[in-house]
């Protein structure tokens, strides 16, 4: 009997615990549904990819992201759809149930519009493995493409095509200061950055103008090409190569299409002639007429005649 009850018992104890743990699993489950059903709400797969606002109704609105791949973090999400890892602390925020270290494959990550860069998904080859030997060219110089990209740093500009593909957030045609494009060492000539002679010899959006002596001034060649000296800080700004105080002989000042007023050089300063000074005539003395002599005519005497 004892021992009946002490079966009993234990197997009370036992379900008990089970009872317990499932209702404790089923509490964390249904907080993630509840959150998840939360975000949902929010959530407008409908919004479209050129629409600027991230929000609605003043409710922030999200793109979903199901994870695919083993390799998977909260980084690499943060990096490929809204162009910047550091994103990822927001996104932690947002989605508290996801390891930002290595998410789970068929974790549903949840992204702010107002931060979304793209809606492409993340491909397979954007671990870090596979692009940790990619070459990042940010972009600097005013008039930059793919193609120019693609001639300097693979040494053809057919390649610009392969560029799009391995920079799909990237708009191949609109390209802005301050773009990260990754080149695949495949394709790798050079890791040498592009120089900005490049960009001014090869695209129309530069002026190229070779200093002539060690004496030039910025603000001179501003006042000549641009047509004012207080576009000299615009032109230090656009050659931030050189050093605007001290320009050499044989730099070169890019000067911007939109700045330039003319494209005809200055012309060479010479020391100024020394004159010399014409002679001062005297004035011509005009001839002395000779006085005539005094005719002492005595009123009283002899009378007297003029000298003959």
């Amino acid at each position: 009997m004892k021992t009946r009850l002490r079966n009993v018992t234990c197997v009370g104890i036992v379900g008990l615990f089970i009872i317990g743990m499932w209702g404790g699993c089923a509490s964390v489950e249904q907080k993630i549904d509840d959150w998840q059903s939360a975000i949902r709400e929010k959530l407008n797969p409908n919004n479209s990819e050129g629409e600027d606002s991230g929000s609605k109704d003043g409710q922030e609105v999200y793109f979903l992201h199901t994870s695919q791949w083993s390799w998977e973090t909260l980084a690499y999400v943060a990096e490929w759809y809204t162009g910047n890892s550091k994103n990822s602390e927001k996104l932690a925020e947002i989605n508290p149930y996801v390891n930002p270290a290595k998410i789970a494959v068929g974790s549903e990550v949840f992204i702010p519009v107002s931060l979304l860069k793209t809606r492409e998904p993340l491909p397979k080859n954007f671990s870090g493995e596979y692009r940790r030997d990619y070459y990042k060219h940010t972009v600097r110089w005013t008039g930059e493409s793919l193609s120019l990209i693609a001639t300097w740093y693979t040494g053809t500009s057919k390649n610009w095509r392969k560029l799009a593909k391995a920079n799909p957030r990237l708009n191949p045609n609109r390209i802005k200061s301050g773009d990260v494009i990754v080149i695949p060492p495949a394709l790798l000539k050079t890791r040498a950055p592009l120089p900005q002679k490049i960009a001014a010899k090869y695209t129309s959006h530069y002026f190229a103008y070779k200093v002539k002596a060690d004496n030039e001034k910025l603000e001179d060649i501003a006042r000549w090409y641009t047509g004012s000296s207080a576009n000299r800080n615009l032109l230090a700004k656009a050659n931030p190569d050189l050093n605007p105080d001290h320009l050499t002989r044989g730099n070169e000042v890019y000067i911007p299409r939109r700045l330039l007023k003319t494209r005809q050089p200055a012309k060479a300063s010479e020391p100024a002639a020394t004159l010399a000074k014409p002679a001062v005539k005297a004035p011509a003395s005009e001839p002395k007429t000779q006085p005539a002599e005094d005719e002492n005519i005595k009123l009283f005497g002899p009378k007297q005649h003029p000298k003959q």
